[in-house]
C-alpha cells in the first residue's frame, strides 16, 4: 500500500511519461493483462491511455487492472491512468519511505557487472590502455 508521499513521488515521475499501452473497445482482456504485466515488469511505472471507443472509465479500469496484476493505482487524469508495481526481476525505482533493499542490491550487481566488463570501442574493438608500455613508463619518470 502506497502512502500519500510515495504516491505523490510516483505522480511526479509519471508526469514525464508517455502512455505505453492503450485500452480500446476490447476492454480489459487476458491479452491486455499479459501485455501490462510485461510492461510493469520492465518499467515498474506504466501510463495507459483509455481510448474514446472503450466502454471503460479510466479510474474503474485502473483499479481493475491494478487488482488483477497485484499492482498499485497511482493516479487517473482524464482518459489516462498510471499504475505501479516493483519489478520482481529487476527493481529500479527507489521510492521514499519504502523498503528499497532489493533496489540497492540490484544496483550493486549492475555496477559490479559493469566494472567487470572490458572496455570496448564504438565498433566493438578493445580500447588500449595508454601509458602502459616500457617507453611510456620512461616518459612518466622524466
Amino acid at each position: 500500500m502506497l502512502t500519500g508521499k510515495q504516491r505523490s513521488y510516483l505522480k511526479g515521475l509519471a508526469n514525464k511519461l508517455k502512455p505505453l499501452a492503450q485500452l480500446g473497445k476490447e476492454g480489459i482482456s487476458d491479452r491486455f493483462l499479459a501485455q501490462m504485466n510485461d510492461l510493469i515488469e520492465h518499467h515498474e511505472l506504466v501510463k495507459v491511455n483509455v481510448l474514446d471507443n472503450s466502454l471503460e472509465d479510466a479510474t474503474a479500469a485502473a483499479n481493475e487492472v491494478a487488482k488483477a496484476l497485484d499492482a498499485e493505482f497511482v493516479q487517473a487524469i482524464g482518459n489516462k491512468f498510471t499504475i505501479y508495481r516493483q519489478s520482481r526481476e529487476n527493481p529500479m525505482l527507489e521510492i521514499p519511505g519504502a523498503d528499497n533493499t532489493r533496489v540497492k542490491i540490484n544496483m550493486m550487481k549492475k555496477n559490479q557487472n559493469a566494472s567487470d566488463k572490458e572496455r570496448l570501442s564504438k565498433k566493438g574493438g578493445r580500447i588500449s590502455k595508454p601509458l602502459s608500455g616500457k617507453k611510456s613508463k620512461l616518459k612518466k619518470l622524466k
